[in-house]
């Protein structure tokens, strides 16, 4: 857990104790306890997204430090400043307001400790039993990011995180081969996570190449139950859940089949665009039947809720299903054109013991042809 430098080198600062920093992290529930911060602190020891909550002193550490006057008016002497009676766990920003020396006058002790109380007994109200949950990062588009911030409460608290979030940019097929070797690597520290026994569910924050996400779900389908995130671009913020101030607007998703007697099945999946018959045959000009799976207007700012990819991600897998029993394909090719989280859900779908081998395709709006072959799964 992150702990401030003091200015002050006058005594040393005792070490938290790893009980104590549990002990911090749960009763905060792992997320920022300034009042109306919703930001999840991410919990691990080694990757890049490091624990990033602060343990902040409501009555500082040092003389210089904010509220210091403040000690013995509430009972502590310097060497129980360390007290967790005494932190609260915070994002850095919200830490660094409570302690700027421009605006720590406007956080006296009274406030922080009733923050403090509110935040907890909130935790507390959650649920008995508390779900504890490990965090897949796959963030392989852009930047790395180094914090969650979510739209929605969720009552799991984050123990841990694993992540890839090297920026993918080599689309050829040795690209995509490192790209693979790379998720299978990922899904190995997932599995001897698991392991350990002390996760109950895991939450999945997906930002990459679809066939990379579709890949990575097909392996992640027969582990412990999934929460799969969607990234809002104009916000900047994680979702799952649809809003209480929002309705589920109907998509009306629909599945047309085109019969031509091929052995192989093009699955075409159209969210954010339409993918055409012109797409398909610009990357693979071959016979084949077509099952076609799309939603009314599709949108490149398509968001979808939980509710609206399940009821795709189950479209998507029935019909799929019931062809490769009725038609027995020898292989299936998969064009999609939607958000990252729905991508995970049809990775998953995929029954390596049902289906044939898939074969996945990556969009470009400025190629043409607008898709190409990525690998096979």
């Amino acid at each position: 857990m992150a702990k401030k430098d003091s200015k002050d080198k006058s005594h040393d600062r005792r070490s938290l104790e790893r009980g104590e920093v549990y002990h911090l992290w749960m009763v905060s529930g792992g997320i920022c306890s300034f009042d109306g911060c919703s930001e999840r602190l991410v919990a691990n020891s080694k990757g890049k997204l490091t624990n990033v909550g602060v343990a902040a002193h409501i009555i500082g550490h040092s003389k210089t430090s904010a509220r210091h006057e403040f000690a013995e008016q509430y009972g502590y002497t310097e060497d129980k400043l360390e007290d967790v009676r005494n932190l609260m766990l915070m994002c850095y920003k919200h830490s660094k307001l409570i302690d700027d020396q421009h605006t720590r006058d406007d956080f006296p002790p009274d406030l922080l400790f009733s923050m403090k109380q509110r935040h907890e007994a909130w935790v507390r109200g959650w649920t008995e039993d508390k779900k504890k949950s490990l965090a897949i990062v796959h963030k392989r588009l852009g930047p790395p990011m180094a914090t969650l911030p979510m739209t929605e409460f969720t009552s799991n608290i984050m123990l841990e995180a694993i992540e890839d979030q090297t920026e993918f940019v080599d689309f050829t097929e040795a690209g995509w081969e490192k790209g693979k070797l790379q998720n299978e690597k990922l899904y190995k520290q997932f599995v001897d996570r698991i392991r350990i026994g002390k996760f109950d569910v895991a939450e999945v924050y997906s930002l990459s190449p679809i066939p990379l996400l579709i890949h990575l779900g097909k392996m992640l389908s027969d582990t412990i139950p999934l929460t799969v995130y969607q990234y809002e671009r104009e916000t900047g913020l994680w979702v799952n859940s649809l809003p209480e101030d929002k309705s589920l607007i109907g998509l009306n998703p629909s599945a047309i089949f085109k019969d031509v007697g091929a052995m192989q099945l093009v699955v075409t999946i159209s969210v954010s665009d339409t993918v055409s018959e012109e797409d398909v045959q610009g990357a693979r000009n071959f016979p084949h039947d077509r099952l076609d799976i799309r939603v009314e207007n599709p949108h490149v700012k398509r968001l979808l809720y939980r509710e609206q990819v399940q009821e795709i991600q189950q479209l998507f897998k029935d019909k799929s299903e019931e062809l490769i029993r009725l038609k027995r394909y020898q292989h299936i090719h998969l064009f999609y054109s939607g958000p990252a989280g729905l991508a995970i859900e049809l990775g998953r779908s995929i029954n390596q013991n049902m289906w044939p081998e898939v074969s996945l395709y990556q969009f470009n709006y400025r190629n043409n042809p607008r898709y190409h072959f990525a690998f096979t799964v």
